[in-house]
């Protein structure tokens, strides 16, 4: 199988999956519910995520030449492999539902006071969909060339925050009893699986050397970013974090700084869009990649025909829900939060990691058992050799 992207390439797409909503809403819907042990909730989707990358590394560099569909197929037959599938496009598609919802909702009260809502979606669509049509080679490419002022500007607004901020005292740590925390980790768990994607690029990746220190240093990187922010959202706004739900822009605004040098809101502001972009770009391509394994045809002519279809089919559904079925970011943001399905939707979803690795696990095993047989053989026509050698030997010292 052609791989089109390097370890590196897909340790920068993974820094660039675990921010987005994170830094808008996120932190005021977890103080809502946890207040201050937020922290540890986010903690919990973090630990969450990083046993779930332990698992699907071990999975991806053992299935180097395969898709993986074919590897589900291979495991739990081709109508499972689609079911599983299809489970991961709605997860995905609810995501790209609260990045679309989510974001216009950002960016209408930073920038886009009175934009219309279809001009952000155009164009935050056209462009995670031209992200998707240009292969994930193209999408690697542009993570790559994007990730250094991402990463750049981040660490920029962190700095700014720390040294500028009136940071208050954010203890005392641990008055919530630890099953809401468990309960909200549980309940924003849409909003994890930073790491799913991984599998569906499965038979794409060059892992080259010493992958796991370049994929795992820039997720490491990303979550001490992650949890910086965090602490300095809620050392500023500490008792009032719930009525900050645009966290990134909201604390640019409040430090001191910018009214000193100027108004600093253009770093969040950039910052967030190109985000909504690359991770827009991101689930299309987990979406479509789904769908087009679901509706799989054979004939490599109706391939290309088939993956418009699908993309055209993803972005009239999304723009359905939107429009029709979740009109305002809080009609969304009740049904994906504050019910049962979306989190147990996701909860499912994220067993798919963990099922895949005990079908390497199993068959690891199995070629264990089969590899003393497999020697016993060897070892048996080894003999046998031996002994027709040394019945040959004394024949012909007996001639002599």
């Amino acid at each position: 199988m052609t791989k089109t992207i390097s370890a590196r390439q897909l340790s920068l797409i993974a820094f660039i999956s675990v921010f987005s909503l994170k830094l808008t809403v996120l932190p005021s819907l977890f103080y809502s519910k946890v207040g201050i042990d937020a922290i540890f909730s986010l903690f919990i989707i973090m630990a969450f995520d990083f046993l779930e990358l332990l698992l699907i590394f071990h999975v991806l560099k053992k299935n180097q030449d395969i898709s993986f569909y074919q590897f589900l197929s291979n495991k739990v037959g081709k109508y499972f492999a689609k079911l599983i599938l299809l489970l991961i496009f709605i997860y995905y598609f609810f995501k790209m539902l609260l990045l679309c919802s989510g974001g216009y909702n950002y960016a209408s009260l930073a920038i886009f006071k009175e934009a219309p809502r279809h001009l952000f979606l155009f164009i935050l669509l056209v462009s995670s969909c031209s992200l998707y049509l240009f292969k994930s080679r193209s999408y690697a490419r542009t993570i790559e060339f994007f990730y250094p002022i991402v990463a750049t500007m981040f660490v920029l607004f962190v700095g700014i925050a720390l040294f500028t901020a009136p940071l208050q005292d954010i203890r005392p740590l641990l008055t919530t009893p630890a099953q809401n925390i468990f309960e909200s980790s549980f309940m924003f768990s849409v909003l994890g699986g930073n790491y799913l994607f991984m599998l569906l690029f499965m038979g794409k990746i060059k892992f080259g050397k010493n992958p796991n220190r370049t994929v795992f240093g820039h997720v490491v990187f990303a979550w001490a970013l992650l949890m910086v922010f965090y602490i300095i959202d809620y050392s500023i706004f500490k008792y009032t974090a719930v009525a900050h739900p645009h966290a990134i822009s909201e604390i640019i605004q409040y430090l001191p700084l910018p009214s000193i040098l100027g108004n600093f809101d253009w770093i969040a502001v950039s910052f967030m869009l190109v985000l909504f972009v690359l991770q827009g770009g991101l689930f299309i391509y987990c979406m479509c990649y789904s769908l087009n394994k679901v509706f799989e045809v054979k004939e490599v002519e109706k391939m290309g025909a088939v993956s418009k279809v699908v993309l055209v089919f993803v972005n009239l559904l999304l723009l359905l829900f939107i429009y029709v079925v979740f009109p305002t970011f809080s009609d969304l943001r009740t049904f994906a939060f504050n019910g049962l399905f979306v989190p147990i939707l996701s909860s499912v979803v994220m067993l798919v990691p963990i099922i895949c690795f005990f079908f390497e696990l199993f068959n690891n095993k199995k070629r264990t058992k089969v590899a003393p047989s497999l020697k016993s053989t060897e070892e048996f026509v080894e003999a046998e050799n031996q002994k027709i050698l040394s019945l040959k030997v004394r024949k012909d010292e007996e001639t002599i």
